[in-house]
C-alpha cells in the first residue's frame, strides 16, 4: 500500500515521507518543488529515494490534483495533507493567495478524496487554532483566531469535520506548533527563527524585531514527523483533534543562551522587544499520549539543538 503526502518536500512533510518510506511504504509526494528535487538538500531523503514518487502538483490546481489522486487511488491506504503558508510576518502581505492556499487548497483535498473514495486523510493543523488562550491548551479550549493564519486552520478543521460528519469520511487533525530542526536553514527562514537558531549555521548579529518577550513550546521536526506517523497508521481514533508538540515551554531568550552555550561563543543575536506571534504556549499533549503513545523525545531544548547542528554540519 501507498501515502500519497501533499506538501511532501516542505519541513515537515519531508520527514514524515522519510519514516513512512523507511517502513517499506511507497510514498507519492506532491509538491510543486518536486521537478527541482536534487536541488533541495533534503539528504535525509536519499536512502528511501526508491521508495518516492514525486509529482510536481498545486493544490490550488483541482484538475492536476484530481488526476493525480485518480492514478493511485487503487493502491492508496489515505492522504495526508500538508500544504500551507505557515504562520509570519509576511502573511499578511498577500492575504488573498496565502489564505487561497490553506483553505481552498485543504477544501480541494477533502472533495478529491470524497469523490475518489480516499477516505483516510490526516491534515497538518496548528496549535493556532487556539489563538492566545493561556496554556497548557487542550483539544477541548475553543477556536479564537488571533491572525489570519489561524483562522485558515480552524476553517480547515471544520470543513474537515464536516465532510467526516456528513460522508463518513475519516478526517483526522494534527494540531502542529513552532517546528524546528533538520530539514530546514535558518538563513531560510524569518528574522526570529535566525535570531534563535541562526548561529548552528553559522549566522551573526541578526537584529530581529520581537520576539524577546515570549515563550513558545517549540518542537523538533522528528517529534512532529513521529507524531502525525502516529496518527495516520492508528487504525481507529475517538478524537479528531491531536495536539502533536513537545509539550514544554521554553523561553526565546534562553533558546539564544543555549545555543550560546552549545557553541562556546556569542554571535550577538538581538530579540525586539514583545511577541514574535500571538500565541498561548504550551500545548497540552496528554490526549496524544494516551490515544496514539505518542511520546516527544526532544523535551529538553539543548538535546534538540544539538541534532539541529549536527544536521547543519553534515548537510550539502
Amino acid at each position: 500500500m501507498a501515502v500519497l503526502i501533499t506538501g511532501g518536500l516542505g519541513h515537515v512533510g519531508s520527514w514524515v515521507a522519510q519514516m513512512l518510506a523507511s517502513q517499506g511504504k511507497k510514498v507519492i509526494i506532491c509538491d510543486m518543488a518536486a521537478k527541482h528535487f536534487d536541488t533541495l538538500g533534503l539528504d535525509y531523503l536519499e536512502a528511501v529515494r526508491d521508495k518516492l514518487v514525486l509529482e510536481a502538483v498545486d493544490v490550488l490546481d483541482y484538475h492536476t490534483l484530481f488526476e493525480t489522486l485518480l492514478t493511485y487511488r487503487d493502491e492508496l491506504e489515505g492522504v495526508i495533507h500538508g500544504v500551507s503558508v505557515i504562520a509570519g510576518p509576511s502573511f499578511q502581505q498577500r492575504p488573498f493567495r496565502n489564505i487561497s492556499v490553506n483553505t481552498l487548497g485543504t477544501l480541494n483535498v477533502y472533495e478529491t478524496c470524497r469523490i475518489l473514495g480516499i477516505n483516510k486523510v490526516v491534515n497538518m493543523s496548528s496549535g493556532a487554532v487556539y489563538g492566545d488562550a493561556a496554556g497548557p491548551q487542550h483539544e477541548t479550549t475553543p477556536y479564537k483566531a488571533t491572525d489570519l493564519y489561524g483562522a485558515t486552520k480552524i476553517s480547515g478543521e471544520l470543513f474537515g469535520d464536516q465532510y467526516t460528519e456528513t460522508y463518513g469520511m475519516d478526517i483526522r487533525h494534527a494540531r502542529l506548533f513552532f517546528v524546528y530542526g533538520p530539514g530546514k536553514r535558518p538563513s531560510h527562514m524569518h528574522q526570529v527563527y535566525q535570531a534563535l537558531f541562526g548561529p548552528l549555521e553559522g549566522l551573526s548579529d541578526v537584529q530581529a524585531p520581537n520576539g524577546r518577550d515570549q515563550a513558545l513550546d517549540w518542537t523538533h521536526v522528528h517529534d512532529t514527523a513521529r507524531g502525525i506517523v502516529l496518527l495516520f497508521e492508528k487504525a481507529s481514533v475517538q478524537a479528531r483533534h491531536f495536539n502533536i508538540s513537545c509539550g514544554v515551554t521554553v523561553d526565546h531568550q534562553a533558546i539564544v543562551d543555549e545555543v550560546e552555550r552549545l557553541l562556546g561563543k556569542s554571535s550577538n543575536m538581538q530579540l525586539g522587544p514583545g511577541p514574535f506571534v500571538v500565541r498561548g504556549s504550551p500545548l497540552d499533549i496528554s490526549l496524544a499520549r494516551d490515544e496514539l503513545g505518542f511520546t516527544p523525545t526532544y523535551t529538553d531544548i539543548r538535546q534538540g539543538l544539538e541534532s539541529y547542528r549536527d544536521w547543519l554540519d553534515q548537510s550539502p
